[in-house]
């Protein structure tokens, strides 16, 4: 989990710029938090599928969890959960390749492997899971590494700078159509 922190500072600011009330910088807050967290998963979605050359988000997608945390006055917060754990090797794009005691895939051997078609999917590589016929297990590459240095150098580095815009947005929409005064 990544945690940022806000500058209180900031909000102050803007509040007596825009001559906002605690209850319209309150509700901006909250929706701001979630906007953010929107943007992270779908900026996470597309970037990963590029950077893992995945042939489509179905797998990130179910790896992404957005969590709401609610702590009372200001401290909202959302937690995105990635699940880094290893991918399937039908979920990349590419050919796994039969070689001498197994088959390969992207640089990776997998001895005593073979290569089938999945269930209504692209042809994958199983292993026997033990000296019976079944069961057959499909086989996955890491990718923890390569998610955690992309999500860090690429999405997390924008975090504040999305956070911001969507909070003056919506507050500043706030005090012009009067949403939230009291």
């Amino acid at each position: 989990m990544l945690e940022f922190d806000i500058d209180y500072q900031q909000i102050v600011d803007l509040q007596d710029e825009l001559g906002a009330t605690e209850q319209q910088i309150q509700q901006a807050y909250s929706r701001a938090i979630n906007r953010t967290a929107g943007t992270l998963r779908k900026m996470s979605n597309k970037g990963l599928k590029d950077e893992l050359e995945l042939r489509n988000t179905k797998e990130l997608r179910k790896r992404l969890r957005t969590i709401r945390i609610r702590k009372g006055k200001l401290l909202d917060a959302v937690t995105l959960w990635y699940g880094t754990n290893d991918m399937k090797v039908s979920a990349f794009k590419g050919s796994p390749k039969a070689s001498r005691g197994g088959a390969s895939f992207r640089g990776t051997e997998f001895p005593g492997a073979f290569i089938a078609k999945g269930k209504g999917g692209p042809r994958t590589i199983f292993k026997r899971k033990g000296q019976e016929r079944l069961p057959i297990i499909e086989q996955t590459l890491p990718v923890k590494d390569q998610m955690d240095v992309y999500l860090e150098d690429e999405i997390f580095t924008e975090l504040e700078s999305i956070f911001f815009k969507h909070f003056t947005a919506d507050l500043r929409a706030r005090v012009i159509y009067g949403v939230g005064r009291k």
